[in-house]
């Protein structure tokens, strides 16, 4: 094989390794954290800068464990061989493909989750065993969801579930104190994550029902349009009642402007005739879930830096 070919093989496997990771599906989960780290103040003034950077670091590496986890169990269970390819759902394809083999997408997960184990264990050694009761819940939800939860229906409420946990650990982990103002702000991050999710399983509604999944979209049927304004609904109700309460910086009230918006998405969900209009509905779904968690995110900053 020539110097050409070598190259041109690892980067193959470079892009094969980004993808099954899927780095952008973590933006949510980071701003998560983030939010956290910020919500008690100026976490600079509790801890340094290195242990605001390895709850980041461990909270991205934890999420990148999730998605090489969920291709090789999707591939082993013959899911990925049943949904669509579309940006948002249906994997990665990489094992699908060929380009990575189901044992390299199962040590890539295994050795993410023994990083993100290993920060989380360095942190509880800074911060307490409630660092670490919070990282285990985390793990065991990361462990179980593909097997267990998401076969049972809980697969979203486990993933709004996460993204509270991540909130309220990364406060915890900088400020040294639990608070339900905490873990209500965090329910605005886990509900996003959960409507980003919620919407990514509606193309692979027959491919779920194949192998026994039962998401909230698979039992809803038809009307899983319904259930992702539900949740919208509910996300927008929580946020106006946190600014109301003065538990959130009344910045975050802007993050009502793109949450308005998820109707659209409702509406071509409703409406669709292809897999097309589905994509597209799922699109504009991303956007406006990363503007919330952007809006949210920079206002609690904001408010802790002024």
């Amino acid at each position: 094989m020539t110097l050409g070919g070598k190259t041109t093989e690892s980067t193959k496997r470079l892009e094969a390794y980004t993808r099954i990771i899927r780095p952008v599906t973590a933006f949510s989960t980071v701003l998560a954290a983030i939010g956290g780290l910020f919500y008690a103040g100026n976490p600079l003034e509790y801890s340094g800068i290195h242990i605001p950077l390895l709850v980041v670091i461990g909270v991205a590496l934890a999420h990148f464990s999730v998605n090489a986890l969920n291709d090789y169990l999707d591939y082993k269970s013959g899911l990925d061989l049943l949904t669509p390819r579309t940006p948002f759902s249906g994997g990665s394809k990489v094992l699908i493909d060929g380009i990575l083999s189901p044992i390299e997408a199962l040590g890539v997960a295994i050795a993410l989750l023994l990083l993100a184990l290993a920060i989380g264990l360095y942190l509880t050694l800074y911060r307490g065993l409630l660092v670490l009761v919070l990282a285990v819940t985390g793990a065991l939800i990361i462990a179980t969801y593909n097997k267990f939860l998401v076969k049972i229906g809980l697969g979203e409420i486990a993933v709004w579930a996460k993204g509270v946990l991540v909130f309220v650990g990364a406060h915890y982990t900088v400020a040294g104190f639990m608070t339900l103002e905490a873990i209500a702000v965090g329910m605005v991050y886990g509900g996003v994550s959960a409507l980003i999710l919620y919407a990514n399983f509606i193309p692979d509604v027959e491919a779920d029902r194949v192998v026994g999944r039962k998401t909230l979209p698979v039992l809803l049927g038809g009307r899983a349009w319904l259930g992702y304004l539900m949740i919208s609904l509910t996300v927008t109700l929580i946020l106006i009642l946190l600014v109301t309460l003065k538990l959130l910086n009344p910045l975050a009230f802007l993050a009502v402007i793109p949450l308005a918006l998820t109707y659209k998405v409702a509406l071509k969900l409703k409406t669709s005739k292809d897999l097309k209009d589905v994509v597209e509905a799922l699109a504009l779904n991303a956007r406006i879930c990363r503007g919330v968690d952007v809006i949210v995110t920079v206002a609690i900053v904001v408010g802790a830096l002024l």
